[in-house]
């Protein structure tokens, strides 16, 4: 199963600045809780559900998969993709 990032909530600021298929870079700002984190993401701070472990203070790269009815996200490793061509596994993120 592919676990997707889906932030939720009133996005619509958020949604104007991206496109399906963008890559775009996040920061963990604070750990919240094993599976919670804020997530801090084009200019805003959204809380991220995952079960995937993250640091804080770590630098991750997303490709939006949807924008509509929900924002979803892929995780996206920049060098596996152009050195394998490998497709990351995803995760789950609500805001």
């Amino acid at each position: 199963m592919k676990k997707l990032i889906v932030i939720e909530g009133d996005l619509k600021a958020l949604k104007n600045r991206l496109q399906k298929g963008r890559i775009v870079k996040g920061r963990i700002v604070l750990i919240i809780s094993d599976k919670h984190y804020l997530l801090r993401l084009l200019g805003r701070n959204l809380i991220m559900s995952s079960p995937l472990r993250f640091k804080r203070f770590q630098e991750v790269y997303f490709k939006v998969i949807a924008l509509h009815p929900r924002i979803q996200l892929q995780v996206f490793n920049p060098q596996r993709e152009l050195i394998f061509r490998h497709q990351p596994k995803m995760t789950d993120i609500i805001a």
